[in-house]
């Protein structure tokens, strides 16, 4: 997959992916998506996705 800077990642699902994502800092909750964002961003630092 490629991404360009920028760009828009939007995780769909159910209460696995939520994970308190209301409850957590950056509202990503604790989950897939918050390890996703976090491996991608240590390794693309010039790619910044939201």
């Amino acid at each position: 997959m490629s991404l360009r800077p920028g760009a828009t990642v939007m995780f769909t699902g159910d209460s696995i992916t939520d994970c308190q994502r209301l409850e957590s800092e950056e509202g990503l909750g604790f989950g897939y998506p918050l390890r996703v964002a976090g491996e991608g961003g240590f390794r693309h630092l010039d790619r910044p996705v939201t």
